[in-house]
């Protein structure tokens, strides 16, 4: 398995221009676990992301049995304040397919799911793009989580992210955040003292030279726990298996 992610932690998430999230009330017993990490290393696939697929199997009750969901737990122990209570199971036959099921509908907003790697540390690296779903109350959703994020392909799936559509875009702005730059932090160019000093000297991005890497590192780092503290209620990263 390879080990090489960066040791960033809490690196995390987006918005677009997309309706806010819907509130909900959080409970005293809401379950997280918001460690997220990226490797700076690889480049990330474009941004993009696909409906699931609305299952057919069992959308009632508190599990699913069959092709690979015997005994699976659906049961709403998992929560953020903008999607509310939710169940979610990995099929034990295919690692891409995963069962979600909500308390809560949402049909002008997606719920979306990001397939996940999760290291014995519990941090998290994404390794394929947003699914994401219009949701129905306690209706199952069924669909397959790609492993599409280049250079990751051989690392399996277990954990998930789930997050609110609107979210999106800040989650990816900070996963990408390292192979972006300095470009990411000097839009305009070399019109700061900042961006002076660090566009010439790093031509070639993070990986010009190990000062230039660092800083990347250090700004990758403020736009991930500024998503973090923004956010920290509204996205949960779980493990799976």
């Amino acid at each position: 398995m390879k080990k090489n992610c960066l040791s960033i932690l809490a690196i995390l998430f987006l918005s677009a221009g997309c309706d806010a999230p819907q509130r909900t009330r959080a409970p005293v017993h809401y379950v997280n676990g918001n460690t997220i990490q990226n490797n700076g290393g690889a480049t990330p696939t474009a941004y993009q992301y696909t409906d699931y697929k609305v299952g057919t199997v069992n959308t009632e009750g508190n599990g699913s049995t069959g092709s690979g969901f015997d005994g699976c737990d659906l049961t709403a122990k998992h929560h953020t304040i903008d999607i509310g209570f939710f169940g979610i199971c990995q099929s034990t036959m295919d690692e891409t397919i995963f069962q979600f099921r909500p308390t809560l509908s949402s049909p002008t907003i997606r719920t979306c799911l990001i397939p996940t790697y999760k290291d014995n540390t519990g941090a998290s690296t994404y390794i394929g793009n947003p699914q994401c779903t219009y949701t129905t109350s306690n209706k199952t959703v069924q669909g397959r989580l790609m492993k599409d994020r280049q250079g990751f392909s051989d690392y399996p799936i277990n954990g998930v992210i789930v997050m609110k559509e609107p979210l999106l875009p800040e989650y990816v702005s900070c996963m990408q955040a390292y192979v972006n730059w300095p470009a990411g932090a000097c839009p305009k160019g070399p019109v700061t003292p900042y961006c002076g000093h660090w566009i010439p000297r790093c031509l070639q991005g993070a990986k010009s030279n190990p000062a230039c890497e660092a800083e990347a590192r250090n700004f990758m780092a403020t736009i991930c726990n500024t998503f973090k503290t923004k956010y920290s209620n509204s996205y949960i990263d779980i493990r799976t298996k």
